[in-house]
């Protein structure tokens, strides 16, 4: 029985169409093309697999689709109007990449596209009015830009790309053009949610100058297991082409590309002439996310590598491999001018253009920016340092909600339960909406299952493909407590009535699990509760997990009026009190079974666990004041050398009580500053976790360094304090 049935969309003309036999080729690109008549309103409905991007004249207007769960498809409506003259080239360059990742499904590509002029269809796929062609330009066989993402890209551009692009009369055979055929149909439906923005950004300035030389790493260098897999693995995303059939191996291009001479500047980004073995560093004036565009005039032969990062080293050079990514990307250059842009968005704050071989002119280099719309509120106060902490905040929540919530828009772009507990507060304060979390939300639940989990679990993440059957648990409980907040921001109570089915298959689940006290114990797959020590101590009972075991069965009795899990939590309460809590005053992370059968506990206590405890209702600052005085004044941001995360300053107490990372032991600890009234420590603690990272980057981060990502959206949660104490209009 389908539980849940989203808002249906249908073409009047349009049919989806790929390149005959060629729907599951992995990372293969066709390029359609119709001109415009210069009507006064044009208008172009379209949906693919797996993503695509909209020019007129070559110039860049949109990125899409919003994404989907398996099997459906959102279709966006643009109105082209504004940028349409007669005769103008209309171009849908669309990505088929049919590899598993967190970020575009595995699906048989396709594009459906329709043409509205005046309200008369123009051109539409399947019929007429399109012409198509493969991107040549582009190579196909080319390496994973992360494991969690597809791959990287690597052009051979020559002067048809831009006669494609923009001459409204072109000679067919000169394209390699493919035989069409009608896929299967689709399960199309409604955006709903607002498109994004794609201002062009340019480089704030130049930050030095290299020389390098051309050495020979390939068989010294380890490559990630991305690009080449050990024993066998991939990681999470397995469909990759083996490093023998790789057209260009840019990992090694960019490895080998070895600065001898760096002299650090500070010079305006005028157009630079760059020469073969020379670099220039650019800096964008914060962590941006966006397309990479350029102007290049170059000599015939000439090959560019931009090696990009969030952050650059102290000896002033970028490391393209810092989070287990291939930050870099290639053109192979005719001799001429060219405008230089890359399909997908990536992250930065700092790139370096090295050439390889030849010459090129480089100008206006920058980025069209990926992300929400402007915000209209702004920050009320006269603290500078909670200012910056502000815009870094609006920039982190901006660029991680394209379409979905996002964890970071660089790695992965996954959609990440628990993450979209916090960034869903954001929203709603920001833009007084919920558009893009109900989109989030829906995408959990238009699949009735997924096959590669038990029944009645959800992905940790979504729309994503978890084909080694991986999950967290405890992400899915995160999942129920989004939910009670959504039906209280939104007032949908239809929704959540649509789902009830699924949230009793969840609870099901769980049972399996419970031991005779009424605990979890030994939950399988990736049982999860925050990057630091807390993961070491997540079997066999955990009790961070049992602690929002029962907040989980408390919301679900709110949402569904179920006063027996009411009762069930309140017994849970009563077990975890008199199980985990240890003579120290504090609570213990987790028991673990002896060989006579017995569980123990481990005697290992984190700061984490504390704040989980507080957090899910376990205790309190009334039953519990004095463990609740210790988390007050002796925890905290103070107590951790600064970017030397997990060091303890030398007065910091309790220092075998291991400390909180990022998320969620961090925020957990600033929620429950509000929550109970300590707004002063609140600012201090915003400010205490926050500032260096809004200094570095201009955005906020992952953990409380820079080891991963320096761009994640739940942490513009910051935002949602910020509001609730008056600091914003």
């Amino acid at each position: 029985m389908k539980t849940y049935e989203a808002i249906a969309v249908s073409f009047d003309v349009a049919k989806p169409v790929w390149a005959t036999g060629r729907e599951t080729e992995m990372n293969l690109w066709l390029s359609f093309r119709t001109v415009a008549k210069g009507a006064e309103k044009t208008v172009l409905k379209l949906t693919g697999s797996s993503a695509y991007e909209v020019k007129v004249n070559g110039k860049f207007i949109a990125f899409g689709p919003a994404r989907c769960a398996h099997g459906f498809y959102r279709v966006d409506e643009l109105d082209l109007s504004a940028n349409i003259t007669e005769n103008a080239v209309i171009t849908v360059n669309v990505a088929g990449y049919n590899a598993d990742s967190y970020y575009h499904l595995n699906q048989p590509s396709f594009l459906c596209a329709e043409l509205s002029e005046n309200g008369e269809i123009t051109a539409a796929t399947g019929k007429n009015g399109f012409l198509c062609r493969v991107m040549t330009e582009h190579e196909q066989k080319a390496e994973r830009f992360a494991g969690q993402r597809t791959f990287c890209e690597v052009y051979n551009i020559s002067p048809l790309k831009k006669i494609w692009e923009t001459m409204p009369e072109i000679r067919e055979k000169a394209y390699a053009v493919p035989f069409l055929c009608e896929t299967e149909p689709k399960n199309f439906i409604e955006r709903g949610s607002y498109y994004n923005t794609y201002d062009k950004i340019f480089a704030e300035k130049i930050v030095s100058r290299s020389e390098f030389t051309i050495e020979d790493y390939a068989d010294r260098v380890r490559y990630p297991a991305f690009i080449v897999p050990r024993n066998g693995d991939a990681g999470p995303c397995r469909k990759i082409f083996p490093l023998a059939e790789v057209e260009t191996d840019l990992f090694i291009k960019a490895r080998n590309a070895e600065i001898r001479n760096l002299h650090k500047i500070d010079e305006l980004p005028t157009t630079q002439t760059i020469r073969a073995g020379e670099a220039v560093t650019y800096k964008m004036a914060r962590n941006t996310t966006g397309t990479f565009d350029l102007d290049v005039a170059c000599d015939d032969g000439t090959e560019l590598v931009i090696t990009f990062d969030e952050i650059i080293g102290e000896n002033g050079q970028i490391n393209f491999r810092r989070m287990y990514t291939l930050n870099a990307i290639m053109w192979k250059l005719s001799g001429g001018i060219h405008h230089l842009s890359s399909f997908e968005p990536y992250t930065l704050q700092y790139m370096t253009v090295h050439v390889l071989k030849g010459r090129a002119f480089v100008s206006d280099i920058g980025l069209h920016y990926f992300g929400a719309e402007q915000i209209e509120r702004r920050y009320h106060g006269q603290d500078e340092t909670l200012r910056q902490i502000f815009d870094a905040a609006v920039e982190t929540y901006r660029q991680n909600t394209f379409t979905i919530y996002m964890d970071c828009p660089s790695r992965e772009r996954a959609g990440w339960l628990c993450d979209s507990f916090f960034t869903s507060r954001v929203e709603k304060t920001l833009t007084g909406k919920s558009e893009i979390e109900r989109v989030f939300l829906e995408n959990f639940f238009l699949p009735d299952s997924f096959s590669w989990l038990p029944k009645g679990m959800f992905p940790m993440c979504y729309p994503a493909d978890h084909r080694n059957n991986n999950f967290i648990p405890n992400w899915a409980m995160w999942l129920v407590l989004q939910l009670q907040e959504y039906l209280a921001r939104t007032g949908d109570r239809a929704f959540i009535d649509q789902v009830k089915v699924r949230i009793y298959e969840l609870l099901d689940y769980f049972k399996r699990f419970e031991n005779t006290d009424g605990l979890l114990e030994k939950l399988e797959s990736w049982v999860f509760v925050e990057w630091s020590e807390c993961n070491k101590l997540t079997q066999d009972i955990n009790f961070p997990s049992n602690m929002l075991y029962a907040n989980l069965l408390r919301a679900v009795a709110e949402l569904y009026a179920d006063d027996s899990l009411t009762e069930k939590a309140d017994r849970l309460k009563t077990t975890i009190n008199e199980k985990a809590m240890t003579e120290s005053g504090f609570y213990c992370d987790n028991a673990v079974y002896g060989e006579d059968g017995i569980a123990r506990l481990s005697g290992k206590r984190t700061e984490t666990c504390q704040y989980y405890a507080f957090f899910c209702g376990i205790t309190s600052p009334e039953e519990n004041p004095e463990l609740w005085q210790r988390m007050l004044h002796d925890f905290g941001p103070e107590r951790i050398v600064p970017y030397k995360w997990p060091a303890f300053t030398p007065e910091a107490k309790w220092q075998d009580i291991y400390p909180s990372n990022s998320f969620v032991g961090n925020y957990l600890r600033l929620e429950l500053l509000y929550r109970y009234g300590e707004h002063e420590k609140l600012i201090g603690n915003i400010k205490g976790f926050f500032k260096k990272m809004a200094d570095t980057t201009g955005t906020l981060w992952e953990n409380d360094s820079t080891s991963a990502s320096c761009n994640h959206g739940f942490a513009s949660h910051a935002l949602y304090w910020m509001d609730k104490l008056g600091l914003i209009q």
